[in-house]
């Protein structure tokens, strides 16, 4: 039987269960990247959140649960903080998966906060949910971020599921073939999304079968500073910038997958956006592009063009569009700002550049 990376306190998943023995109504969120989408899996029903769900209706045949799959390829945990009421909060879970630990990188300490943000924001959310973090791994190298990711855990009580204790072993000792479970060493094929669920829902079989631990409280002191608790995101449909040259995004978006929407989108070079927020930290999210040439730009905060952030659209992969998180400005306190996305040079009118949105925290 597979343990715990991070035992924690059951005191949440016991009420869960509770309820729904009882037949309540429950809600099941996930939060996470490309393996949380279920990328690499053959049908829906194939992907771990569905395994894991369906295990839960099993389980609990007389509740109405739901399920809320708020995972996004490419993305990490500084994002996962910006968008949780949108995508999670929203829909009032009772039960909360963590997964970023193949997005986030564990040699950068900043993730360790966005991912604290997180589970700190999901635990103190009015619904009180129980929440339990999945480490995942790259099958080439068994790197992931599962050491900031499960102090952080471990800091609130908080459960963890190692994928990468169980699996990087066995594919060391030759137990399991690389080429079985993945096809690109990263995206879990359905068996490799059969050993995610496997060893989620053994835990949850294990927390289910053992006495309650006492309730514990959230911790008044934060382990990181958690600045990204109180991250906001600015679009389309909740700012209303000054605009020269650049255009909202008319189209309206399919899912939280289709990340380029609800963003501005630039005319031409000498294109700028601006706008004034108060934050202590400030990112701005946009688009860089297999479609090339593709814009350059910068992002300038109160008008100080010398330390300007560059923001160069040419993407030199081929796999797509990547949804960039750029921290453009960090300082020890809250004030307002301006901040100013000014074009520099758009060399295709075709290939514009799209800015997604701006976070704050």
């Amino acid at each position: 039987m597979a343990e715990f990376a991070v035992k924690g306190n059951n005191a949440r998943f016991k009420r869960f269960f509770e309820k729904a023995e009882q037949g309540g109504k429950l809600t099941v969120a996930f939060l996470g990247g490309s393996i949380t989408m279920g990328c690499h899996a053959t049908t829906e029903d194939k992907r771990y959140v569905n395994r894991i769900f369906s295990h839960l209706c099993e389980l609990f045949p007389k509740a109405e649960l739901t399920l809320v799959n708020g995972g996004i390829g490419a993305t990490t945990s500084q994002f996962g903080a910006a968008r949780l009421d949108d995508d999670i909060l929203r829909f009032e879970p009772d039960m909360v998966f963590i997964e970023f630990s193949v997005n986030d990188d564990n040699n950068i300490k900043s993730f360790q906060e966005t991912f604290e943000s997180c589970i700190r924001r999901i635990l103190s959310y009015k619904t009180q949910p129980a929440c339990m973090v999945i480490n995942n791994l790259f099958y080439d190298t068994g790197f992931n971020a599962q050491e900031i990711h499960n102090e952080a855990a471990a800091y609130y009580g908080v459960p963890a599921v190692s994928v990468r204790d169980y699996d990087w072993p066995r594919l060391q000792s030759g137990e399991l073939k690389r080429d079985d479970l993945t096809a690109d060493g990263l995206h879990p094929n359905d068996k490799g999304m059969q050993i995610i669920a496997m060893l989620v829902n053994e835990a949850l079989n294990r927390l289910f079968e053992e006495p309650a631990d006492e309730q514990i409280s959230i911790p008044e002191k934060t382990l990181t500073k958690a600045r990204y608790v109180n991250a906001k995101r600015f679009d389309a449909r909740s700012l209303a910038p000054e605009l020269a040259g650049f255009v909202r995004d008319p189209d309206p978006q399919r899912d939280i997958t289709d990340v380029f929407k609800n963003g501005w989108i630039s005319t031409g070079s000498g294109a700028v956006f601006k706008t004034e927020l108060e934050a202590e930290i400030i990112c701005v999210q946009w688009r860089r592009t297999v479609a090339r040439p593709a814009p350059i730009a910068r992002a300038v905060i109160d008008g100080d063009i010398a330390n300007a952030v560059t923001l160069d659209a040419n993407f030199e992969e081929d796999w797509g569009d990547l949804l960039c998180l750029t921290t453009v400005y960090e300082s020890k306190k809250a004030d307002k700002h301006t901040i100013e996305i000014i074009v520099d040079d758009q060399p295709d009118s075709s290939v514009p550049f799209y800015l997604v949105s701006i976070i704050t925290a």
